[in-house]
């Protein structure tokens, strides 16, 4: 997932939903409530590790006595969301078996959002996770599977997009669709609340602090760093944690890692309800235009609705909302009117009143609300500031698709990577004999998140956002109704845009994506077209050589994130100065030439 979710208790979990492609997202202070209403329903020893004098159980509580100031991890992880817990479950599973400790008040708090993904994928990272002693993902991990996908772009019978009035044409995708199991992929990496397996410990405490510049912490000494160790500060206990290795799965919104360049931010805002309905447009094979047995990805029609319910029709067109549709049973269908991105955000409230009108023009009526879901995701802005010692995941680290806010996926394939750095690093460690340096060790392990390639990668997709943010109803109908033109793997590929996952072949290198806009453009309305190219232009001149960046090969790389550390130990030209020793000495100045020598060691 991104994430504050709140029960009716007001629970505060790491983790949450991404709706533009129905895709769930990890992150921290992006936020999705959830409220429960009629019935809740819940689907159904290492050689490179630090002597440890009082490790933690993996049942700790805040209150454990037991944790001591000199209590220190190979790696400490914030936050207790799928990123974080995917993580600790893949490090535990290493050969190397580091010792990890996961730090979060809310660790036995359930998952809440809806997680949605499409199966290709799914079955891709259960490959991935399962040869990595993870297995589970398409078995235990799945709650529900749709055979195929439906979209409604206001088309007519030739897909061609139709206003005033609109089309009623529905586009299927032919592509698997899933919705993941909360309460299973939670026991996939997190285990039961009685597992004596886990490999990893758990402290039932959130970490004090909040950066104010890069590895300046407020209040003072919450967070502190050593030669060879970060340490952290619980809230509660005030007890002390030692790690070498900090990580940060807090979400999009966290206050220990700095991202620049969020006033830049987007958000998607997404109304959703589980629930029962009735209604002259139920019936046994549809919810109104939905079928059954396949799952709505996009319903952007509004025609029907937009003066009703005390909606103002402008308003609706300016800034248009989706539906996003789950059947999950007979008598039970998941519904959620989404704002793909904005700026500022649409409001809760007008999501819900949409989707009640969009129902009833159809002939449905929510007759039961089993739970709601209100769910806030910052899309765009810049990746994390480069020099952090404590490394950020997830979408902490903006991994969050700009253009979509896509991530569960983005996010578990980017965790691979960063665990076999992290095992890298601490084998390199050991095998120097201790010495560690946590900010290069840092820089490192976010670079194989974020490689030169896939920030190119990512500057493309930050464009689509921008250009998604500006479109009317109409714009957007356009844009998707070319989008899903294209050819599966090209339209596949972009949304997903990671490294690992299918299809992404299509959009990993600047020939792929010239080549995948050039043929998008052939796709679009010609006032879509021709407004996405003007865009273009006026976007490189209002940002920056980002965009161009990503489409050819003339304007170089982005900087790594370990290059600022290239030459920090770096002595000089040493030649030179043994020279001016020998010289000096030669003069009768050696007492000032000790000076030189102890430079030049």
């Amino acid at each position: 997932p991104l994430t504050i979710l709140l029960s009716a208790a007001l629970l505060v979990t790491p983790t949450v939903h991404a709706f533009s492609t129905g895709i769930a997202s990890t992150a921290s202070t992006t936020v999705a409530y959830s409220r429960h209403h009629t019935i809740t329903t819940t689907n159904n020893n290492n050689p490179l590790r630090s002597s440890l004098r009082h490790p933690l159980s993996s049942t700790a509580s805040s209150s454990s006595d037991d944790t001591t100031d000199d209590t220190i991890y190979d790696i400490a992880i914030l936050g207790s969301g799928p990123a974080s817990c995917s993580l600790a479950a893949l490090l535990s599973a290493s050969p190397s078996s580091p010792k990890v400790v996961v730090l979060s008040k809310c660790a036995d708090k359930r998952w809440v959002p809806n997680y949605g993904t499409w199966t290709e994928e799914w079955a891709a990272l259960d490959e991935i996770y399962a040869a990595r002693g993870v297995p589970g993902l398409m078995e235990k991990g799945v709650d529900t599977h749709w055979s195929d996908t439906d979209c409604f772009f206001g088309e007519d019978e030739g897909g061609t997009v139709r206003n005033e009035p609109e089309g009623n044409g529905k586009r299927t995708l032919g592509r698997e669709y899933l919705r993941v199991s909360r309460v299973g992929l939670k026991e996939i990496f997190f285990g039961n609340d009685d597992d004596e397996e886990r490999k990893f410990d758990v402290v039932r405490e959130d970490v004090l602090g909040s950066a104010i510049n890069t590895n300046i912490y407020e209040p003072r000494g919450a967070v502190s760093f050593g030669s060879d160790y970060t340490e952290l500060t619980l809230k509660e206990s005030e007890k002390k944690i030692r790690a070498k290795i900090v990580v940060d799965g807090t979400g999009a919104e966290t206050s220990f890692t700095i991202r620049d360049g969020r006033e830049n931010e987007g958000y998607q805002i997404a109304y959703g309800v589980e629930c029962r309905v009735e209604g002259e447009g139920v019936t046994a094979d549809k919810v109104g235009d939905y079928d059954r047995k396949k799952m709505t990805l996009f319903d952007y029609r509004s025609e029907a609705w937009r003066k009703s319910n005390g909606l103002v029709e402008q308003s609706v067109i300016n800034t248009p909302t989706f539906n996003y549709v789950m059947p999950l049973s007979d008598d039970v269908i998941f519904f959620e009117e989404t704002s793909l991105v904005a700026n500022p955000a649409v409001s809760f409230q007008e999501c819900k009143n949409r989707l009640t009108a969009r129902l009833a023009a159809q002939g449905v009526t929510i007759k039961d609300v089993l739970e709601e879901e209100y769910c806030y995701i910052p899309m765009g802005g810049d990746v994390p500031r480069k020099g952090q010692r404590i490394i950020p995941i997830g979408a902490a680290a903006g991994v969050v698709h700009p253009s979509t806010g896509y991530q569960v996926a983005r996010m578990l394939s980017s965790n691979v990577y960063f665990c076999d750095q992290i095992v890298e690093e601490l084998a390199r460690a050991g095998e120097n004999g201790g010495d560690f340096d946590p900010d290069v060790a840092a820089a490192r392990i976010i670079g194989r998140t974020w490689t030169p390639d896939s920030m190119r990668q990512r500057a493309f997709a930050v464009f689509g956002g921008d250009f998604l943010m500006k479109q009317n109803v109409m714009g957007l109908k356009g844009f998707f109704s070319g989008f899903f033109k294209l050819d599966e793997g090209m339209w596949a590929g972009f949304l997903a845009g990671w490294k690992n996952l299918p299809n992404n072949e299509y959009h990993d290198g600047w020939w792929p994506r010239v080549y995948f806009g050039i043929v998008f453009l052939t796709k679009l309305p010609p006032n879509v077209a021709l407004d996405m190219a003007v865009s273009i232009v006026a976007y490189t001149l209002e940002n920056g050589l980002d965009l161009i960046q990503s489409v050819t090969p003339l304007l170089g790389e982005p900087d790594t994130f370990d290059q600022s550390f290239q030459f920090r130990k770096n002595n000089g030209d040493v030649a030179a100065k043994w020279e001016a020793k020998e010289m000096m000495c030669a003069c009768d100045r050696c007492e000032e030439a000790v000076e030189v020598e102890e430079v030049a060691a």
